[in-house]
């Protein structure tokens, strides 16, 4: 059996038909968590590239650039006079990736951070 993302990615599960009811109920678990973690997989993916997009079309990929993706967060370094402008289209393009009809009622909602060094980081409105 499989399951599949909103985005239509597809992940089987070999163990769902084991007669092993180990193997059996862990198939079971990730078969109903890969269609939630997937999606979210996939938003954080278009969202990369669209972001890579508008800061390719924007000219400033020396002034900012991605450093690290991790699960639902992305990390990026962006020189101070860029962060407002780069920081309100970051948030808006993670936030709607899909469509109002196609979230059923569940928010996209993005936080943002920023600060000098990691122990300086301060939540941005």
């Amino acid at each position: 059996g499989y399951t599949e993302t909103m985005f239509g990615r597809r992940r089987y599960f070999e163990g769902i038909t084991s007669h092993m009811p180990h193997i059996k109920a862990q198939a079971e678990r990730m078969a109903i968590n890969a269609p939630i973690q997937g999606s979210q997989a996939d938003i954080i993916k278009i969202a990369m590239r669209k972001i890579d997009e508008y800061i390719r079309e924007e000219k400033c990929e020396k002034d900012a650039r991605l450093l690290l993706q991790v699960h639902d967060e992305l990390i990026f370094e962006i020189k101070e006079e860029l962060l407002e402008k780069l920081s309100k289209e970051i948030r808006s393009t993670m936030q709607t990736i899909l469509k109002p009809e196609e979230i059923k009622g569940v928010p996209i909602i993005a936080n943002g951070a920023v600060g000098d060094t990691w122990g300086r980081m301060e939540e941005q409105k």
